[in-house]
Parts: C-alpha cells; structure tokens; sequence
C-alpha cells in the first residue's frame, strides 16, 4: 500500500477539509481527490461522505483511521530504523502550554540550538486538550507542559518536575505585607486567573472549596503576560507559577503574599506519543530536558 495515499487520508480526516490538506502537504487539491480516491479503490469501501463543503469519515472510514494513524507512526519508526544520518538534523515539531513558552522553553531551545544548529523548530500553542490531541493525531513530535500529572495511556510522561503556584499582587495592594494569608483572606479579593489551562484553575478552586471559601474572578485569560500586567496594575491577586514571575518580583512591580493555605502545584511534563519513533533530534531534546537546567 503506498504509504502517500496514507498520509493524505490521515491529513484530510485530521482537517475535514481537502482544500487545507492538499496546503498542508503542498500537493494540489486535484492530487489529494485523486489519491482518496485509488485509496477507496484498493479497499474497496467509501471513506468520506462529501456533503457540499462539508467533509464527514464514513463509519468505515472511521474505523481505518485508527489503523492508518498506527501505519503512519510504524512507518516512521521504520524510516528511522534504517536511516544512516544519526545526528539530530531536519525539523523538530513542539508543543507547549502558553506560559512554558514564554518563560522555559527558549532557555532550553537556545541550548538545543547551540548543540544542533542543523534542526529547525516548529512550536505550535496550545491547550492542555489541544497538545494531547496532536500527539494522538500525529502532529508534534514532544509536548511540554504545566498541568496535574499525565496519566493517558498512548503517551509516554519522559521528564516530570514539581511546579509550585504562587499568589502575587501589586506592591500597592491591601494584602501585600499581610503575613499567614488564608483562603478566608482572598475571597473577597478579584481573582486574575489563566483559562485556556484550565488545571489551573481547577487547583485553585479545589483550595477554595476544601476550606469552603468562594471567589470572585476579574479575569480569564490564556496570557500570562496579560495577568501580570493585571496584577501590576492593581486589579486583583494573579495565581501564577513562581518561574514566570523573577523579573517582576526583582523590580518590585509584584509581590509574593505570604499564603499560608492548601499548597498549590502543578508539573512540568516533558511528553510524547508512546509510539512515536525517537529520532535523533527528539533523542536530543528529551536529552537536553533531563541534562539543562530549565
């Protein structure tokens, strides 16, 4: 079976859309139609209803998807078994939360680059949700991010370390200075809280609820930027992890309150797809990962 006719089912399923499939292989839409169709042809079963614009997997293709995803990843491996260039080379994909983006992820690229200057990076942003469905669907190479700890059985947890959460505040806000904060202090106070990780609020709301305290949210948003700026301002108590907050806390432009409740955590994971072939650049940055502070 010709592993392109693969690939290209795998693409369109992925999209539901031939037009963004045939961009994303950099084939021409008449290509992609022609190859669904010697793929249907060789299976003998329809595998795509085309309803208008509208792009929908028939039950049958639905159930080959599974197994062409599988083919896919064999595949790879299979490449890479019988590759002869054994230094990381070509384009290493990654995928990330927003705040590990900003803050630890360039530390541990600049190290990668100074090593391996031959490997170009892809970084795509996203979700907790989101990161775990491009591994499922192929689509990065390694994840990393800030959440509870992984427990999905297709992906492989390599790096795992503790995270703690901290509560800061503006230098002008009532509680800056206020020693042996307690749920029962905060909940009066407008809370700046990340969304689009939605652990994070999660943890935080555990507290809360544990100790039987409510609390009011100000702001819900995917930019960690946005919350410090928040924060800064004076607009509320920002929850966020300590590393993303050095700059701040050195200028004083934040505070640190002295939180005396539940503690609050969450892990830097380092993952990937537990069928996914280890080549030579991945084997590098899971190496850099474990070896670099970060």
């Amino acid at each position: 079976m010709d592993m392109r006719l693969i690939l290209a089912f795998v693409t369109v399923a992925t999209l539901r859309n031939f037009t963004k499939a045939a961009d994303q292989l950099g084939y021409a839409q008449s290509t992609i139609t022609s190859q669904i169709q010697l793929l249907e042809k060789e299976l003998g079963v329809k595998l795509f209803d085309r309803l208008g614009k509208k792009v929908c997997l028939t039950p049958e293709g639905e159930q080959f998807l599974v197994d062409a995803r599988q083919l896919l990843f064999s595949w790879e491996k299979a490449k890479g078994t019988l590759s002869f260039i054994k230094s990381p080379h070509g384009i290493l994909t990654i995928g990330v939360n927003e705040s590990v983006c900003s803050v630890k992820l360039p530390k541990l690229l600049a190290e990668y680059r100074k090593r391996y200057p031959e490997v170009e990076f892809h970084i795509k942003i996203g979700s907790t949700d989101e990161l775990e469905l491009w591994l499922k669907e192929n689509q990065i190479d390694v994840a990393v991010l800030l959440d509870k700890p992984w427990h999905v059985p297709e992906i492989t947890v390599k790096i795992y370390q503790e995270e703690l959460l901290g509560l800061f505040v503006s230098p002008i806000h009532p509680l800056n200075g206020v020693e042996n904060i307690l749920p029962c202090d905060v909940s009066n106070h407008p809370m700046l809280l990340v969304s689009h990780s939605s652990c994070w609020m999660n943890v935080f709301q555990a507290v809360m609820e544990e100790a039987n305290e409510s609390f009011r949210i100000m702001l819900e948003t995917a930019s960690i930027s946005d919350l410090k700026q928040f924060a800064i301002l004076g607009f509320g108590i920002a929850v966020l992890p300590l590393y993303a907050v050095h700059e701040e806390i050195a200028s004083n432009q934040l505070s640190m309150i002295d939180w005396k409740g539940k503690n609050l955590s969450l892990f830097v994971q380092v993952v990937h797809h537990r069928d996914k072939w280890l080549s030579p650049s991945l084997e590098a940055f899971l190496e850099i990962c474990m070896n670099v502070k970060w």
